[in-house]
């Protein structure tokens, strides 16, 4: 009897040591610019509305195909700027955004200030359950700052933003082992990865130069010398 019951948890040990540990990664979305602020520039921000949910969708399906039982992929979207170019476009693009989501089967959670965003990776589910695996950032930066809203509220710049300073807000223990980021937006790599890797521990890539999302996918590297860095 004793033989069995060590044979049994010898399994069991087994088992347990084999299963999945649950994940959650996290995709970001800033806001488009609004037109009137930009159609008249030379260099043109967002002429369409979608280009950071266009992108953001692609990386959350390769994320869907991949992900393991128990897994969550989350969708944070910065829902201002979504409303003022709705109302300016005279289209409800807050609600075209939730209709993806749903069509993709992600978690979608909308963020109206920078510290809200922080505060869902912080504590948004419980992360020694749900540690982070992944955090991508579809949007518009530069190097020292995560912008949700350039030329939103105001021409040619942004009132809400994730600043390199604010990253030690953001806690180490969030993140699973192993965990990978990516910022896909303009100059990242120039100092913003290597602020994030400081202050979380985690490696993200960022491009070093400009990158350019209006031919839809993901966006590519624009202009000489653009690079992906660490």
């Amino acid at each position: 009897m004793n033989r069995f019951f060590m044979v049994a948890l010898v399994l069991c040990a087994l088992s347990l040591a084999g299963a999945h540990a649950a994940v959650e990664h996290v995709v970001v979305s800033g806001g488009p610019a609004l037109r009137k602020f930009e159609k008249f520039k030379v260099r043109t921000h967002d002429v369409y509305w979608g280009n950071f949910v266009d992108s953001a969708l692609i990386r959350l399906g390769a994320l869907k195909s991949m992900v393991q039982e128990g897994d969550r992929v989350a969708w944070l979207v910065y829902r201002p700027a979504y409303s003022r170019r709705s109302a300016e476009q005279g289209e409800d693009l807050v609600a075209h955004v939730k209709a993806k989501a749903d069509a993709m089967g992600v978690l979608l959670y909308w963020f109206d200030t920078s510290a809200q965003l922080v505060n869902y990776l912080n504590k948004g589910v419980d992360r020694t359950a749900h540690p982070i695996a992944g955090l991508d950032f579809f949007g518009h930066s530069n190097k020292v700052n995560w912008m949700f809203d350039y030329s939103n509220e105001v021409d040619g710049c942004s009132v809400v933003f994730l600043h390199t300073r604010d990253l030690a807000q953001i806690e180490r223990s969030i993140f699973a082992s192993g965990a990978v980021a990516q910022s896909w937006g303009c100059h990242s790599g120039e100092y913003y990865t290597q602020k994030f890797m400081e202050r979380t521990g985690v490696k993200m890539w960022g491009a070093v130069g400009k990158t350019d999302y209006s031919a839809g996918g993901l966006p590519e590297l624009s202009g000489k010398g653009g690079r992906w860095a660490q």
